[in-house]
């Protein structure tokens, strides 16, 4: 059949097939070996779970049906019951290789009953151990060759391994046609063995005997064999202990080595070499002309003598080197002379002699290999472990087999004949060391080719360790087979070729594909990989990699890998690959497409979903044939002892309609003056159809299907523009649906106030089938659950609705936009580090509705979109910008604006204004130069010369000075007619510049120092001078009088300025007094210092009274006359009025008042009340002057009056 391929997962099973050099050739050795890789060497445990289960599991995906699925297990199959499956005709044929004492059996299970019964091999004598490890069917699928690969035989005390194989023609129940690919027949080898061992005197009593007790062992071990000894020792002379003859008269080692005595003299190697090749073996001592000659040389140290041994040329010497004369590298080389080559295979060092004894196993695996080969060359096996059998494919003409063991297991394949008696082997060529053990065989599989010869592929798994594919051309007729491409692996270990598949995927009879599986690829927590080779002009080309789930680090992904039939119903060939140690295993659907494969799969099908306790699901896939008749491909799947039957699932496509009435949406609908009235809203009604297609061209059930569909309104929109009745911007409905169109109409209508009435409102449908758990009878298909499932494609459709366009009679709508820049806004740019700048554009639309309105406004790099806003109207028209990207560090900066989206209405007019912010470190010119431009989708080309405006504003650069007077300037002086006459001033003034971006751009910068005037009239007079630091030469300038003011200066001086960080400017004057002073007088003399530059092109960063300052210094002038008379009159004065005041004073008692008695006399009465003590005080007071008291009782008086 077309793309079939062979599934053959030994990495999976224990037997005795997978057997190297070295091993223990016991087929329980080598099912240890094979547990290592596979964990499922063990005895079965448990009772079968039955004949036929059906189970179901809750996940469903593209396209196999998982939740009605068969089982077929047999109780006493074993475990491997399913490690090989193979669809032919209406039924499975079932591998099941054997398990420990039990054989291996093949069987056929029946659908449509569910049983399971071995396949009869009548005629055959052998017992097939490992019978259902390999299954191959021909493109029709009428023939099946079944191997076993595992017929071992003792030949000689040693097992040989070839293959047993079984072809059916037509029907497993017919005839039968058996062969032995790769037998080889057993033909016992004769070896004649002599031991020529050292008696010279370094060697102790005990060491010797060691050796002697050495040659026993070997000989006893060796009994029963067709080997023949003889013992010579060798010392200076040379003494033959035992010939053959006497060996065959009496095989008792302890006899004949019973007398031999110790030489104790020197080590002559190279004449007893010589002397065995001359004097021992010779066919009157016995030795046999067939037979294969031997020489065992043991000793302890390097040889006496010298010479050549080329009369042992024809004998195979392994020589044994024991102690410590042998511990430096060239001493060890010293043997080699002696061996055979390689030498380093047939020389031996010991350090001590108790190692002897553990050293015939060793021994005798040497001695198997010199008895198995030829002496053409003697490390190789020919075709005695050819396991032939282990991979199998079948053509029209040809049946070829794997045999991975043959030539020391650098393997082949063996292409048999029609009648399996005779076959050709076919390996590599050239037959080279390093294709030694490479398993070229393991896997093989036809890539047909038709009107061409076509190809077969061969893996290598082990080779190098990384793998290799081999690709021969089948012999023409008469000819050879010859081998015409190498695909190697690239990770060690990974068992690249472990699984191989070719794939017709357009089924034109013609391999397009090649999958090569490495299951022991490792990668990104993935375990396994598929590499997809295509076929090209020179050979196949890889074009693409297919990975398991991650987390599966050992989940021997690739492990089999077979070509499905179009099971989705698209005309291609698909893929299925297992993967049996992702847990409990894992199926892989890979779709095929034009030119090869999906990378991504369909379908995962986990072995815990179709079955519970399940194992190693997926170790072998076969899916080609419809095995119960209705009109889908099933799948069959291997696991540990059960197979598993999915069925694929009928792909149908869903065919949707949709249509609206009307088919434009009325716009005095949407508008906001009519949604928001009472007035009738119509709405728009949609109409939705289905009715499902089959794609499965042989399915003729009749199918239905429950859809679940859902019906969107601007569904990429946030907010949307229309309403279902009572249900928003999205509604879901189920319907039956089956191949006759079904029809539902919906309706919608507005929100209120749409804006955008341009952009036509889109409507989708999205669609998916609703699973069901059970199938209503009346759909079913031979009374099986039959769901349909849809194809991958979008299951959706999106048709959108247009809005009426209201552009008058003609349907036709013609704008007219004017552009211009308003000159109310910014006139002048000032370059601060906060600076912004502002312009306004008016927009007005002469013409009809204008459609998506777009400004462009270009901008020097120096500026940077702030933000826009509308400034009239404020709210009813919108307005964004946005700024473009750059296009080039040369080209100005772009802003794009949407104006009234969608629509600008006719005789409209706004007032845009646009800010911008500068950016530091720019470059800028002398003007700011802008230019906008509008557009429209529906502007007439002949109206387009209003629609762009420039503007240009002047860019002014700061100047970034302060001038401060200094604190030390001279603010007053003063002249008297006694004081100096002539005085020195200066006027200090600092100018300080601050750094900036601009200092570049800084212009001609001059200083303006004001001096007074000379007067021409009074008694001082003044001159001034300039100095600055640093020194410039200033220009001295006269001035006219202007208006009178007190503190004008009246001369300048003219200075240019050198930038610097600091300039000091000092006004130096001499003030004078030239005449007498009259009378006193103050006035003040101003002395100033400003900056002049270009203002056109600057200003002043801190206005311009920081870049100007004054100094006002008063003058006081001082007249004073002669004062000295008048100071002796006033002293004068001043005694006299002194003396009168004096005479005032005693005239009225001032000096001789009692105001001290009094007060004490006071203090003694309250109030001026007199006491019983009063009495004395008074005529006390009595007895003084009564002139005295005039004054106080007139005191008293007052006050008494005062009280009253």
């Amino acid at each position: 059949m077309k793309g079939s391929c062979i599934i053959v997962l030994r990495l999976l099973l224990a037997g005795p097939v997978l057997v190297g050099p070295g091993k223990n050739f016991q087929s329980s050795g080598w099912q240890g070996a094979a547990a290592s890789k596979f964990p499922g060497v063990k005895a079965l445990e448990g009772k079968s779970r039955g004949r036929v289960q059906l189970s179901s599991a809750p996940t469903w995906s593209y396209n196999l049906d998982i939740r009605h699925v068969q089982n077929f297990s047999l109780p006493l199959a074993g475990r491997h019951f399913g490690y090989r499956v193979l669809q032919v005709e209406n039924r499975v044929v079932v591998g099941a290789p054997g398990e420990g004492n039990s054989t291996g059996n093949l069987y056929q299970c029946q659908p449509d009953t569910g049983h399971c019964v071995p396949i009869s091999l009548s005629g055959s004598n052998y017992t097939s151990k490992f019978l259902g490890m390999t299954l191959a069917t021909d493109p029709t699928g009428r023939s099946i060759l079944a191997c076993d690969p595992g017929l071992s035989r003792t030949c000689d005390q040693n097992i040989y391994l070839s293959g047993l194989c079984y072809l059916f023609h037509n029907n497993v129940e017919g005839r039968v046609l058996q062969g032995h690919p790769g037998y080889q027949e057993c033909i016992k080898g004769k070896v004649d063995l002599v031991f020529l061992f050292d008696g010279s005197l370094s060697l102790q009593q005990d060491e010797f005997q060691k050796i002697l007790d050495f040659m026993k062992d070997v000989m006893k071990k060796l009994s029963n064999t067709s080997y023949q000894f003889a013992a010579v020792q060798f010392s200076t002379t040379y003494k033959t202990e035992f010939n053959f003859l006497d060996y065959v008269k009496r095989k008792d080692p302890d006899t004949l080595l019973d007398n031999v005595k110790h030489m104790l003299l020197l080590t002559n190697t190279f004449g007893a070499i010589n002397y065995v090749a001359t004097k021992v073996f010779r066919q009157e001592l016995g030795a046999r002309p067939d037979a294969t000659k031997v020489l065992i040389i043991i000793t302890d140290g390097e040889a006496t003598d010298s010479g050549n041994i080329d009369a042992a040329k024809d004998i195979i010497r392994y020589i044994i080197g024991i102690g410590k004369h042998f511990e430096t590298k060239e001493s060890q080389e010293t043997l080699h002379k002696f061996a055979s080559k390689p030498a380093e295979e047939f020389v031996k060092i010991l350090d001590t002699f108790e190692k002897l004894k553990d050293l015939f196993t060793e021994l005798q695996k040497k001695i198997y290999v010199i008895e198995g080969t030829s002496k053409q060359d003697l490390t190789s096996f020919d075709m005695e472990l050819s396991s032939s059998g282990i991979s199998a494919d079948l053509s029209r003409d040809h049946a070829i087999v794997g045999a991975v063991g043959a030539k020391d297991w650098s393997g082949g394949f063996l292409d048999l004949k029609a009648d399996l008696q005779d076959a050709t082997f076919v390996g590599n060529e050239p037959l080279t060391p390093e294709v030694k053990a490479g398993y070229l065989g393991y896997t093989v599989t036809w890539l047909p080719s038709p009107g061409h010869t076509s190809l077969l592929a061969a893996g290598a798994p082990r080779y190098q360790h990384v793998g290799r594919v081999l690709l021969f051309q089948e012999p023409q007729q008469g000819g050879r087979w010859s081998q015409v491409q190498e695909i190697d692996g690239t990770q060690i270990g990974s068992y690249f070729g472990g699984e191989l598949c070719g794939v017709d995927v357009d089924q034109d009879g013609e391999t397009e594909l090649l999958l090569i599986g490495a299951p022991l690829f490792y990668g990104e927590q993935r375990g396994g990989r598929v590499f997809v080779y295509q076929r090209k002009q020179q050979g196949f080309e890889e074009v693409s990699e297919l990975q398991g789930d991650p987390g599966y680090p050992l989940g021997r992904f690739g492990e089999a890998i077979t070509a499905l039939t179009d099971i989705n119903g698209d005309g291609l060939m698909d893929v299925a690959v297992g993967a049996p140690l992702e847990d409990q295993g894992a199926v892989y659907i890979f779709n095929g497409r034009n030119g090869g494969l999906s990378p991504w799969p369909s379908q995962r099908i986990e072995g815990t979903q179709v079955f519970s306790g399940i194992r190693w699901f997926g170790r072998s896939i076969h899916g080609v044939k419809d095995l119960q008749g209705d009109g889908l491909a099933d799948v069959a799947v291997g696991a540990e002892g059960q197979v598993i039957m999915l069925s694929s699932r009928p792909v149908v496509d869903v065919v949707t309609q949709m249509s609206f009435s009307p088919a434009e949406i009325p716009v005095h609908e949407v508008e906001c003056s009519y949604s928001t009235s009472n007035k009738k809203k119509e709405g728009v009604n949609i109409t939705v159809c289905f009715q499902i297609k089959s794609l499965i061209p042989g399915f003729q059930g009749h199918l239905v299907a429950n859809l679940t569909y859902t019906l969107q309104l601007d569904g990429h929109r946030t907010r949307s523009r229309g309403l279902f009745l009572k249900e928003g911007h999205e509604l879901s409905r189920n319907t039956a649906v089956d191949s006759k169109k079904s029809c539902t109409e919906f309706q919608f209508h507005f929100p209120v106030c749409v804006q955008d009435l341009i952009s036509p409102i889109n409507v989708s449908l999205n669609f998916s089938l609703s699973e069901e758990e059970e199938t209503p009878e009346d759909q079913r298909v031979q009374g099986k659950n039959i769901q349909p499932i849809l194809r991958p494609s979008p299951h959706s459709e999106t048709l959108e609705i247009p809005f009426e366009k209201n552009c008058g009679e003609d349907k036709k709508c013609e704008a007219d936009l004017r552009l211009s820049f308003s000159p109310a806004r910014s006139t002048v740019l000032r370059l601060t580090s906060s600076a912004s700048l502002s312009v306004e554009l008016t927009l007005r639309n002469s013409g009809e509705d204008a459609y998506w309105v777009q400004l462009s406004l270009s901008f020097p790099r120096g500026l940077s979109f702030r933000k826009v806003e509308m400034l009239k109207p404020h709210s009813q028209i919108p307005v964004s910008c946005e700024e473009l990207p750059d296009e080039s560090e040369l080209l100005p900066r772009n802003l794009s604006c949407n104006v009234s989206s969608p629509i600008f209405k006719a005789g409209s007019s706004v007032a845009i204004q646009v800010m911008f912010n500068t950016l530091l470190n720019s470059s800028w010119e002398d003007f700011v130069k802008l230019r906008a431009n509008v557009n429209c989708d529906n502007e007439d080309s002949g109206l387009l010369e209003d629609n762009s405006a420039t503007t240009s504003i002047p860019v002014l650069y700061p100047i970034n000075l302060l001038i401060e007077d200094q604190e030390n300037s001279t603010l007053y002086v003063s002249f008297t007619p006694k004081g100096p006459k002539i005085q020195q001033v200066k006027h200090i003034y600092q100018v300080r510049f601050q750094p900036s971006i601009h200092d570049h751009n800084m212009p001609a910068l001059e200083a303006l120092v004001g001096v007074p005037q000379t007067p021409s009239e009074g008694p001082i007079t003044h001159q001034w001078s300039v100095q600055m630091d640093p020194h410039v030469p200033c220009h001295h300038e006269k001035k006219l009088p202007g208006a009178a003011e007190p503190c004008l200066p009246r001369a300048e001086f003219r200075c240019p300025i050198v930038f610097k960080k600091e300039i000091l400017v000092q006004v130096i004057g001499t003030v004078k007094l030239v005449g007498e002073i009259e009378a006193s007088s103050m006035f003040s003399l101003c002395s100033s210092l400003s900056i002049s530059f270009n203002s056109s092109k600057h200003f002043h960063l801190y206005g311009p009274n920081a870049s100007q300052a004054q100094v006002v210094m008063k003058v006081d002038v001082v007249y004073e006359k002669d004062m000295l008379y008048l100071y002796v009159l006033s002293g004068i004065g001043g005694l006299l009025l002194l003396l009168l005041i004096f005479l005032v004073l005693y005239k009225i008692g001032f000096f001789k008042r009692n105001l001290k008695e009094k007060m004490e006399a006071d203090a003694g009465v309250p109030n001026g009340i007199s006491g019983a003590d009063s009495g004395q005080l008074v005529s006390g007071e009595e007895d003084t002057d009564p002139d005295c008291l005039k004054p106080l009782h007139g005191e008293k008086t007052e006050d008494g009056g005062g009280k009253d």
